[in-house]
Order: structure tokens, then C-alpha cells, then sequence
């Protein structure tokens, strides 16, 4: 039997530390595939799954540029994001022949310019890449050109605005999926693990040396993409297994079929989906800066205890026995407020926010507005910062992905449901305490 949607309790996603679980995956010591211990098929919503970001159908602040933006400011990880984005759209252009990489995917359909987002992902990257390119031997255009043309795959203008959502969505890239068993139309499920999907994968052998010129992809752009992304001790160097590094390499030296370099995808993409997205749902679902969700969990607390000692005095003064039993119910409501902040506090949310589909700024959305002002992109500390970040008084935005706020109002809504369970069961433990006038002996009169 399958319970609706509503009726399942979100919990947050497990948190996953990307250097540890790459390292431990690359060693051997755990699989690749999910584990189980995170609840992973309840915890990350359906609608807000990995493959419909990359396939920029989510918008601000789940799209695929808020991703790279937490990957790169949060995580430290966006190497892994810009290599499977342009693994994914190289061998789209090499199935279709061209061998030249399609830049006119429909940009600037909704949200900044192509220009700007590319300008604002580049800007930290190009230059020390040119500089090492010189130095390799290789062509610094082609470097300029593959990091230029990465950058626009990642900045889709993915930010949708309310009055053009449907457009944004429509006008959105779709990145081409591996055929993969358990699959409806192209979505991968969680049902299909990684392993499942690599080993299932029935793709043209290594053996194809002889192709037609037409047929294969400008080479100059492949050995780009190695030594900026797979050489050891390259700027951008993956953590992959060192047997899955050899063999692409060794497979690169006498073809530049997509399937050389399919492996370190699969890799990439089971890092991306078993870490650093449940990472980024866990942090995104939030709706209130750390600040603001402590003092509303504070205030939940606060509210707890009050309502224990409002039904303690009443239970008590002047006299055991002084008041009715239905006093009690005077706590409901402060215990049914101070749970329900509680409880969406957990689930690291303000609840007040929750109310109106409202959020604050998150982290990764701090630099990139420090970084499209000029300013540092170093996080500042003190008492000050701390309160400017109260909801009170920092910029409150609207939650554009929708399915994003019909997440939020679940939580809301079972936050509600559980603080008021908690305070009718409270009500009836304080109702039947034999310390109300109807079950206490009065005080003689003298």
C-alpha cells in the first residue's frame, strides 16, 4: 500500500562530504551506488531530481546554474558538473555528425543574458586555463572557446521569472540521457542505480579508428578537455578511480569516440547524484538563512515551555485545586506553535517564511551578488552581519519552482498536523491530573 504524497514525512537528505565519499568510492572501500542509510528515495523530492536539473526544467533557486553556483562557492566540486555537461552535449554532437559543439540552445529566453552568466562563471577561470594551455602546447583559442562554450551549457538562464516560467520551461535544453533499464521516456529513477545503468549501456566498441572525417569531432578540443580535466595535477582534475583515468586516456590516444571517456561520466554523474545533489536539495529546501531559522527555533522553544508553565500555574496558584480542568486548554496554543516552529526548524526552514512561500537569499546566491557587484567574495562574521540576516531585515524572495513551494507547504502543513497532535496529547495528559478542582480536596476554611 502506497500513502499519498502528503501523508510521507520529508526528512532532509543525509549529508555526503564530497572529498570523503570520492575518496572512498576512487578507494574501493564503498560503492558508488546509493547506500540506503540516507532514506534517499523519500528524502530527495521526484520533481526536484538530478535529471530534471540538468535538464534546466527546474527553476531559481533549483536550476542547473544555482547547482554549478553551490558546486563552485559551496561544495568546491563544479569541475565534476562541467565535465558531464560537456560530456553530455559532445556526444550529442558527435551522434548527430557534426562533430562541432551547438551553442544556439534558446538562451535568453528568461532570466540574465547568456552573456552575463557566462561572463560571471568564467570570469575566476579563463586566464590561469590560457596560461597553462600555452604552457601544455596546446591551442589557447580552442581552451578559450571549450571553456566559453561550457560555460553557456551550465548558464542557462535556468533563473525563470513568474511571468515567464512556462516559456522557460518550454525554451529549456533537454541533455541527452544513455538508454538505461527501469526507464520511462528517458527519466532515470531511483530504482536504477549507476552501476546498473553503466554496465547496461550497449554503446559501440573502442575499436571504430576508421571514420569518416565528417563523422569525428574536432580533436584539438578533446585534448582540451583532458588536460584541463583529466590529466593528474590539472586545474580542474577529476576524482576519479586511477584504473578509470588510465583507461580513458589510453582509449584517447586512438579515438575521440564519446565512449573513451563514457566511464569517468558515469562516475562523475553517480558523484553528482549520490552527493552532491542530496547536498544541494538538503541546503535549497531551506528557506531562512542559519540566523533566522535559529531564532525561529528558539522562539518554537520558547513557546514549549511557556505553554508547561502557563498550565503548571494554573494547576497550582494560588492552590492546588483553585482552577477547572479545562484550564489545560489554555497551553494548546502555545504548544501547537512552539512545535510546529520546532519541527520545521528540523527540517531547516523558517516556518514564518514557509506561510507565504517566501525565502531568504542562500549562500551560494550571496556570491554571486558579491561577485556581479565587485565586491569580495570572502564571507564577513560578527554580531552585525548575524542580524542583518534576521528575516526582519534581510531581502525576503519569492520561491519560483513550483514544485519547490508545494514542497515548502507540505512541510508547513505537517509541521501544523504534528504540533497539534503534540498539544492535544499534552491536554490530555495535564486534563486527568488529580490537581483541579473537580479531583482535589479543597483547603479548610477555619
Amino acid at each position: 500500500m502506497r500513502f499519498p504524497s502528503w501523508l510521507t514525512w520529508y526528512r532532509k537528505p543525509e549529508y555526503r562530504d564530497i572529498k570523503e565519499y570520492a575518496t572512498t568510492v576512487s578507494a574501493g572501500t564503498r560503492s558508488l551506488s546509493p547506500d540506503g542509510r540516507g532514506h534517499g528515495k523519500s528524502s530527495v523530492p521526484f520533481r526536484l531530481r538530478l535529471d530534471r536539473i540538468l535538464e534546466n526544467k527546474t527553476c531559481s533557486p533549483m536550476s542547473l546554474y544555482d547547482f554549478y553556483m553551490y558546486l563552485k562557492y559551496i561544495e568546491f566540486s563544479s569541475e565534476n558538473l562541467e565535465f558531464y555537461i560537456w560530456f553530455k552535449n559532445y556526444e550529442s554532437a558527435y551522434a548527430n555528425g557534426g562533430g562541432v559543439i551547438n551553442d544556439d540552445r534558446g538562451y535568453g529566453s528568461c532570466g540574465r543574458s547568456a552573456s552575463e552568466s557566462t561572463s560571471s562563471i568564467t570570469k575566476h577561470d579563463t586566464s590561469h586555463t590560457l596560461r597553462a594551455s600555452t604552457e601544455d602546447g596546446n591551442d589557447p583559442e580552442t581552451a578559450k572557446e571549450t571553456l566559453a562554450r561550457i560555460s553557456q551549457l551550465i548558464s542557462t538562464d535556468a533563473l525563470c521569472s513568474r511571468s515567464n516560467k512556462s516559456r522557460c520551461q518550454a525554451a529549456a535544453p533537454t541533455l541527452p540521457q544513455p538508454a538505461a533499464p527501469a526507464m520511462t521516456e528517458n527519466k532515470w529513477t531511483d530504482a536504477v542505480s549507476l552501476s546498473d545503468w553503466s554496465t547496461s549501456t550497449k554503446g559501440p566498441t573502442l575499436q571504430i579508428m576508421n571514420l569518416d572525417p565528417k563523422q569525428t569531432p574536432r580533436r584539438s578540443e578533446v585534448n582540451t578537455v583532458v588536460e584541463l580535466f583529466l590529466v593528474p595535477g590539472s586545474e580542474k582534475e577529476l576524482n576519479i578511480p586511477p584504473a578509470i583515468r588510465r583507461a580513458a586516456l589510453s582509449a584517447l590516444e586512438v579515438t575521440s569516440h564519446p565512449d573513451a571517456l563514457r566511464p569517468v561520466a558515469d562516475h562523475v554523474y553517480g558523484l553528482l547524484r549520490n552527493c552532491s545533489h542530496r547536498n544541494f536539495v538538503r541546503l535549497g529546501v531551506g528557506n531562512g538563512t542559519f540566523e533566522t531559522v535559529c531564532v525561529a527555533t528558539v522562539l518554537g522553544i520558547g513557546n514549549m515551555l511557556g505553554g508547561f508553565l502557563l498550565v503548571l500555574c494554573r494547576a497550582f496558584v494560588p492552590f492546588r485545586g483553585a482552577h477547572t480542568r479545562w484550564d489545560a486548554f489554555a497551553a494548546w496554543p502555545l504548544w501547537w506553535l512552539g512545535l510546529s516552529l520546532i519541527l520545521s526548524g528540523l527540517r531547516g526552514s523558517c516556518f514564518f517564511l514557509l506561510l507565504f512561500s517566501r525565502r531568504q537569499a542562500l549562500p551560494w546566491e550571496r556570491f554571486d551578488d558579491d561577485s556581479a557587484s565587485g565586491h569580495s567574495t570572502t564571507p564577513s562574521y560578527g554580531i552585525w552581519t548575524a542580524i542583518k540576516r534576521l528575516m526582519i531585515f534581510d531581502r525576503r524572495l519569492r520561491v519560483d519552482e513550483v514544485h519547490l513551494r508545494r514542497l515548502q507547504r507540505k512541510i508547513v502543513l505537517q509541521s501544523l498536523t504534528g504540533g497539534a497532535i503534540f498539544a492535544s496529547a499534552c491536554v490530555l495528559l495535564f486534563i486527568f491530573l488529580p490537581v483541579w478542582s473537580e479531583t482535589a480536596h479543597q483547603p479548610l476554611s477555619v
